[in-house]
């Protein structure tokens, strides 16, 4: 029996698609490498919702220093997160069997944009960022795991800043 004669060929053709993979790295940041430092100074309120801003900006701040991807300072930052929160609601979501509303509705609505402060320009900008989030009231509710209009917020502050976390940090 013979070799294969192909097989040297084959091995010169396909060389070249496995070394074009070792190209490709990943980035786990999506932010331009001299930005290293953020500033997060307190949000806007649109509503009259009045500690709604600050329970934003807090939970903002403490899930980017967890993150640690940028150093959080308080002043002359490479980037600064701007934002203000343009709409609060807690309205009716459901009615029960005996025509009252036992279901609400928790949403936030946001503006938010990273500025890089280097470049002069904006590396992301959302017109509403939105995190929502349903509580049942008179009783337990089923599939309901939040209880209460003060869980429904946090649960949709969270949401936004999870958000705002994947802009700036994987870029999506």
């Amino acid at each position: 029996m013979r070799p294969a004669r192909c097989a040297p060929w084959f091995a010169v053709a396909i060389l070249p698609l496995l070394a074009g993979g070792c190209a490709y790295s990943f980035n786990p940041s999506a932010l331009p490498s001299h930005v290293k430092t953020l500033q997060i100074p307190t949000l806007g309120n649109q509503t009259l919702e009045p500690t709604l801003s600050q329970e934003l900006t807090d939970a903002l701040t403490q899930r980017f220093i967890s993150d640690n991807t940028l150093q959080v300072i308080a002043k002359d930052a490479d980037a600064v997160l701007e934002g203000e929160i343009v709409e609060y609601q807690n309205r009716v979501f459901g009615i029960g069997s005996d025509s009252v509303a036992d279901q609400y509705l928790v949403l936030i609505k946001v503006k938010m944009r990273l500025r890089d402060r280097v470049k002069n320009r904006d590396l992301w900008s959302e017109e509403a960022m939105e995190g929502r989030a349903s509580y049942g009231v008179g009783g337990e509710q089923a599939g309901q795991t939040v209880a209460s209009e003060e869980e429904a917020r946090n649960v949709a502050i969270r949401q936004v800043v999870d958000a705002a976390i994947s802009l700036t940090v994987e870029g999506w």
